[in-house]
């Protein structure tokens, strides 16, 4: 894994990203709950960039 972040408009999931044969792409996990496990919702296309994902999948801002 090579960073995870908060989604921008969903901050209830978090994006994992991987890399593999020079492609980029991410796991979307939906936060566990106190009712519910971690779980994952799906996996994303492949990138060639870490910012091509971003830029479709943006993180939260970080908190200042």
């Amino acid at each position: 894994m090579l960073e995870k972040y908060t989604l921008l408009n969903e901050p209830d999931k978090t994006m994992f990203v991987f890399t593999k044969n020079g492609k980029y792409y991410g796991h979307i996990i939906k936060n566990s709950t106190a009712k519910a496990p971690a779980k994952l919702v799906f996996e994303t296309a492949k990138y060639e960039t870490v910012d091509a994902l971003k830029a479709d999948y943006p993180p939260q801002a970080a908190a200042e």
